[in-house]
């Protein structure tokens, strides 16, 4: 398993593995069912938007719709 120090190592790993962009409560769902991370939904989408705000085209997240959060690197392909 991935070293998972955060909660963005946690939403990467999951975006990783599911490969396609996922709301902020499945992402928060998953990670907790997973046993990655416990974190609500509204932690999940605020450290993502936090992320994409503040490092802009070198964030490795991306939005895709209205709560739908995606890996950079997949969503360009």
């Amino acid at each position: 398993m991935a070293d998972i120090r955060t909660l963005l190592d946690a939403c990467r790993f999951v975006l990783e593995h599911q490969g396609e962009a996922q709301s902020a409560s499945w992402l928060a769902s998953i990670m907790e069912e997973m046993k990655l991370w416990r974190a609500s939904e509204s932690r999940v989408r605020a450290a993502l938007d936090r992320d994409i705000q503040q490092n802009g085209e070198s964030s490795l997240f991306v939005k895709a719709g209205d709560d739908q959060y995606g890996l950079r690197s997949r969503m360009e392909d």
